[in-house]
């Protein structure tokens, strides 16, 4: 659940969209969905943008709107963000750096 907000929080910021609430994850990705959608059909160049910045490489969208020939594009591409999204979040947590109590920041200079 804590991820779920995190990958929200971060999806969002990158969009530039940080003042929406979302009542549930599924509503959320309904909202990138229709994003996604939008820049499919009206701004493809922006899509590409942000691709790059949340770090979803072109070739793994490509191999997967092969993959699934017919489908949503839009859902698809959404799913490889949240994916990556998680992927973030779980890499933070493996090098996050807690600082001991006993110990000041100068120290730790």
């Amino acid at each position: 659940m804590e991820d779920d907000l995190k990958i929200q929080q971060y999806t969002l910021q990158l969009l530039e969209e940080n003042d929406i609430n979302f009542h549930s994850f599924s509503e959320f990705r309904n909202f990138i969905i229709e994003k996604i959608n939008n820049w499919i059909n009206n701004d493809f160049e922006h899509l590409l943008y942000l691709l790059y910045r949340i770090d979803v490489h072109e070739d793994k969208v490509r191999k997967l709107m092969i993959e699934h020939k017919g489908e949503n594009a839009a859902e698809i591409i959404t799913d490889l963000i949240i994916a990556r999204q998680k992927q973030k979040i779980e890499t933070r947590k493996l090098f996050q750096f807690n600082t001991p109590a006993d110990i000041s920041e100068e120290e730790l200079w």
